[in-house]
């Protein structure tokens, strides 16, 4: 993928500030500090998700649905005051703090998308939706407030197709005492190939309009969005500030090794859904995790204390089934994430 530049030294202590949703939830970001300590470092985070964002409802919300510039700074980006004093409490910790790296999710399926309304709702002018305009604009931001700041593309994975809802006398257990249930909680797993729709082209121009397959959920898609902002900030990129989660690539790798038989008990990468998109308790959350400390700290995962994910009354009330039963981890499918994280990032870092 060469997403990953030149190594660069372990950090010891890093703040680190999140943009994101529910798949960002599902790495338990509350849980970071506690995670990190157990191989010695200091992690500090701040998460600031909203259900189904996708980065320009970020970028929205900081500016109160007005420009978040003063007007006429000629690029300088001076931030208006008045408008950071008034704003909500995740922006004001955003501007409260020096954050040393930023987290940007993606979920959008454009590139690219200037427009002056959104769902209906109109915009402080004309603005880009896309995945590649919003993140370049929160970087700005931030590299305003921290121009040594690492900045940090999170790769998210291909969802599944929803299935059907079974009728009341064969609903599994978790779902007889919910009033609701959406065909997205049972997803169509014996229909879903993880590495078809990873592998899927992703064309701007068309792809977009494609909700069959969801292309811009792809390898192909979360490449083009980086490939942009490596032409957009080459400064940040050469001097290894600029990286990326490929947790999607992540899932593809063990979905290879788990159907070569690497972790008894667990067929494939269909096993670490829940529903179409949210990943179990346990091991799913545990990889992914995992491989935020490793791209964030340039340091291997393998002193991780992986137990914290293995504690099922540790997740709490889960109403939306969206951590479903938990999968454990044990030494042998720890150290599975672990070697194929490495292997992926060794990859990744290669020109």
């Amino acid at each position: 993928m060469g997403n990953v530049a030149h190594a660069a030294p372990a950090a010891e202590s890093l703040r680190v500030y999140h943009f994101g949703n529910s798949l960002t939830g599902g790495t338990m970001p509350a849980w970071h500090a506690e995670l990190g300590k157990s191989a010695g470092k200091t992690w500090a985070n701040h998460t600031w998700l909203g259900a189904g964002w996708q980065l320009w409802q970020h970028r929205e919300q900081i500016g109160a649905g007005r420009d978040l510039f003063s007007a006429g700074s000629k690029g300088d980006l001076t931030l208006d005051p008045g408008l950071i004093q008034s704003a909500s409490d995740h922006v004001k910790a955003f501007h409260g703090a020096m954050w040393d790296a930023i987290v940007l999710q993606l979920f959008a399926p454009y590139l690219t998308e200037v427009t002056a309304s959104k769902w209906g709702k109109k915009l402080s002018g004309e603005k880009d939706c896309g995945d590649l305009g919003a993140a370049a604009d929160l970087i700005r931001l931030q590299l305003v407030r921290n121009p040594a700041s690492k900045v940090f593309i999170y790769q998210v994975w291909p969802p599944m197709d929803a299935g059907k809802v079974p009728p009341r006398d064969q609903l599994p257990a978790w779902a007889k005492g919910m009033d609701k249930l959406r065909e997205a909680e049972f997803p169509d797993r014996a229909g879903f190939d993880y590495a078809a729709r990873w592998t899927q082209p992703y064309d701007p121009a068309t792809s977009p309009k494609n909700n069959a397959t969801k292309p811009w959920r792809s390898r192909a898609f979360s490449e083009q969005v980086f490939a942009g902002l490596k032409e957009r900030f080459p400064n940040l990129w050469k001097s290894n500030r600029l990286r990326l989660i490929p947790a999607g690539e992540l899932f593809f790798d063990l979905d290879q090794r788990l159907r070569a038989g690497a972790a008894p008990g667990i067929a494939d990468i269909r096993d670490f859904y829940t529903d179409v998109q949210h990943i179990r308790a346990g091991l799913p959350r545990y990889a992914v995790a995992a491989l935020m400390y490793a791209c964030l700290f340039d340091e291997s995962p393998d002193k991780l204390d992986w137990r914290l994910y293995n504690d099922a009354a540790k997740y709490g009330p889960d109403p939306y089934h969206d951590s479903g039963e938990l999968l454990p981890i044990t030494e042998e499918r720890a150290r599975l994430v672990h070697e194929t994280i490495a292997a992926l990032l060794a990859r990744a870092a290669k020109p």
